[in-house]
């Protein structure tokens, strides 16, 4: 039989991640979505090769034709 890969993900919470809070308005929730979301973001470019961020950016530098 084929035995597949399992990949484990830490699902342990980060304490420097905003914790969402019961209440507020619409703007605080979307503010806290964003930090949150940045954060995140941070992570996963930190983990990002070398090699991928130098292509990523020669895409952008690409003159588009649309």
């Amino acid at each position: 039989m084929n035995e597949k890969k399992i990949q484990s993900h830490s699902m342990a919470p980060n304490p420097s991640l905003v914790h969402f809070k019961w209440g507020g308005t619409t703007s605080e929730w979307e503010e806290e979505a964003d930090q949150l979301m940045n954060c995140l973001q941070d992570q996963l470019d930190v983990k990002e090769d070398d090699a991928v961020k130098k292509k990523k950016i020669e895409y952008a530098e690409q003159k588009q034709y649309w």
